[in-house]
Order: structure tokens, then C-alpha cells, then sequence
């Protein structure tokens, strides 16, 4: 294999007729403009920029190395041909990742993207296949865009779950994904049977159980549509009962809301009150709007075991 690699180098400079020249950057121009591992980069990831070589000392330093062949041993290691004409004379050399050669040091290298990344005297540097100097890729910043390719593929089967799978999960989720306090925008409720109306759009997207009040409220509808439907309503019909149901939740909400706020303010508006006082009375108007499901006039994130057991028991009574 290393004999393999080194024939490939060695054909690739005897047209040169004696030590490698590095090709014209200009010849490259084109490709590494489009900078295909992002924004170039002299600095090692994790070192301090003071410590950063010039782009000047890279160019350099990366003009001594000739990446020639790159190739997958029998193992399954990538192994990295390359001539060094940072010695005299030069020399014809194989390295796998961690390895060295006249202090050489190929510290990481990836065959399908036909990259390697090299560190001599400090200096770091990345080679591309036929491109010469790229981007430095570090096995810390392959590991960080790995992590962000994980953090994103996770993401977007978030996405994929949350979003709708059917025509009637749409429109009930534009009610019933604002707060109860909020009114939604006119919902288009389209011509279409059942059938248009439940129809999975991907009948191969895995179901889950709500994970979410908002997802639980968008279950519950579809189910009671195809009940509706059942019992001979249409589709449509459903949904305008379900829009005039919660316009009038809706208006509930507002007017308790603003009762509540109307009596807060007298009673902050007594003489001689104290801070604390003032508080507790902002906290049992807000309780007091939670026992009745209603929005509090700003959040309370800190309930107490009895709060809690206080707002669950009326809210119980109201079933």
C-alpha cells in the first residue's frame, strides 16, 4: 500500500523534472472561493489567536507539502500519500492519522471529502486533494460540526413530529396553538368530506403520544371531529362550532382578566401599603384567575404544593 501511494506521488512530480513546485493558487481560485469547508481559517480551534501562525507562515508552511493519494487500507484506516519537500532531499512519505514523518504530523484526514490536516512547528494547515490550501479542519472542529449536524438532525425530527399530519390537524392547531387569552385569525375552513379532512399526508410518519398541552388539544379535536362526523355533522360544521367555542373562551378570558386587573389597582391604590402586601395581593389575584382557568395577569412559576392543590381542586368543581 505504501509503495502504491508513493508510485502515485512520485508520477505526479516526475513531469516537474526534479524538486515539486506548488501549482499556482490562481489555477485553484475558482473551487476554493467557494470555500467548501466554510470561511478560511489559520487558527487551531482551542488555541489562543496569539499563538495563531500568520496566514503568511501557514501559506508557507502548507507550500512544502503536496497532498497526492488518498486511500483506505484493508483495515479500514484512510492512508495519506504525500511528498515533503520540507526536507532535503525530498521525501516520499504514507502517514495514517496520529502519525509523523520529520515532524510531519497528520492529525486528521477524511477520504470523502479528500481533505487532510497536517502540523509542523506549531503550524497548522489543511490540504485538499488536488486544491492545496483549505480551510484548517482540527479534529475539534470536526467533532463541534458533528454536534451541530446531531443537534440539527435532532431538531428536525422535532420538527417532523410537531408538524401536522392531516388537513384537520392544521386547522384545529391554528385555534388551539395560541393561548386561550388570544384570539386566533379567521381559520379558512375548506369544501372536502371527512375523508379530505383526516387524510394523513404521510401515512408513514410515526405517531406519538402528545408531548404538549397545545399537541393533546390538537388530538382530542381531530378525535372529536370524526366523532362529530359520526353522528352525522359535517366537517365543516365541526370547525365552525369549534371557532364560535373558543372566540367566546376567548372573550371570557379578557373580561375576567380585566375585572381582575381593575381590582388589583384599587386595592394597590390604599394608603400606606406595603411592598410585601402589594405583592401577595398580585399573587392571589393571579391565583385567583388560575382557579377559574383563566391566564393570570403575569406568570407565577413558584406555586406552592398547596397553591397548586387549591387551583386543581376548583378547577375540578368547574367540570
Amino acid at each position: 500500500m505504501k509503495h502504491l501511494l508513493a508510485i502515485l506521488c512520485l508520477t505526479g512530480t516526475l513531469a516537474a523534472q526534479g524538486a515539486w513546485v506548488p501549482p499556482n493558487r490562481a489555477t485553484y481560485e475558482i473551487i476554493i472561493a467557494k470555500e467548501p469547508f466554510g470561511p478560511m481559517s489559520t487558527a487551531v480551534a482551542g488555541e489562543e489567536t496569539a499563538q495563531a501562525a500568520t496566514p503568511e507562515e501557514v501559506r508557507e508552511e502548507s507550500n512544502k507539502v503536496q497532498l497526492c493519494a488518498m486511500t483506505v487500507t484493508p483495515d479500514g484506516r484512510t492512508a495519506v500519500g504525500l511528498i515533503d519537500n520540507g526536507v532535503n532531499p525530498p521525501a516520499y512519505i504514507t502517514l495514517f492519522d496520529g502519525e509523523s514523518s520529520n515532524g510531519l504530523e497528520l492529525l486528521v484526514s477524511d477520504l470523502d471529502q479528500e481533505f487532510a490536516t497536517f502540523r509542523r512547528d506549531g503550524i497548522t494547515f489543511t490540504l485538499g486533494l488536488g486544491l492545496g490550501l483549505l480551510e484548517t479542519v482540527t479534529p475539534e472542529l470536526l467533532a463541534q460540526r458533528e454536534a451541530e449536524a446531531q443537534s440539527q438532525a435532532a431538531d428536525e425530527a422535532e420538527r417532523k413530529r410537531k408538524s401536522a399530519n392531516s388537513l384537520a390537524e392544521q386547522l384545529i392547531a391554528m385555534q388551539m396553538s395560541l393561548p386561550p387569552d388570544v384570539e386566533a385569525p379567521p381559520l379558512p375552513i375548506p369544501l372536502g368530506d371527512a375523508k379530505a379532512f383526516t387524510q394523513e399526508f404521510d401515512p408513514n410518519k410515526e405517531k406519538s403520544e402528545p408531548q404538549t398541552e397545545t399537541e393533546a388539544l390538537v388530538q382530542a379535536g381531530v378525535e372529536e371531529l370524526k366523532a362529530a362526523v359520526a353522528a352525522g355533522e359535517s366537517p365543516q360544521d365541526y370547525l365552525k362550532r369549534l371557532v364560535e367555542h373558543r372566540q367566546k373562551e376567548v372573550q371570557r378570558q379578557q373580561a375576567e382578566k380585566k375585572a381582575a386587573q381593575a381590582a388589583l389597582e384599587q386595592e394597590l391604590a390604599v394608603d400606606g401599603l406595603s411592598e410585601a402586601d402589594a405583592d401577595y395581593l398580585r399573587r392571589r389575584t393571579n391565583i385567583e384567575l388560575m382557579k377559574k382557568g383563566v391566564v393570570p395577569l403575569t406568570p407565577v412559576n413558584d406555586l406552592s404544593d398547596a397553591e397548586r392543590a387549591e387551583i386543581d381542586a376548583a378547577l375540578q368543581n368547574q367540570e
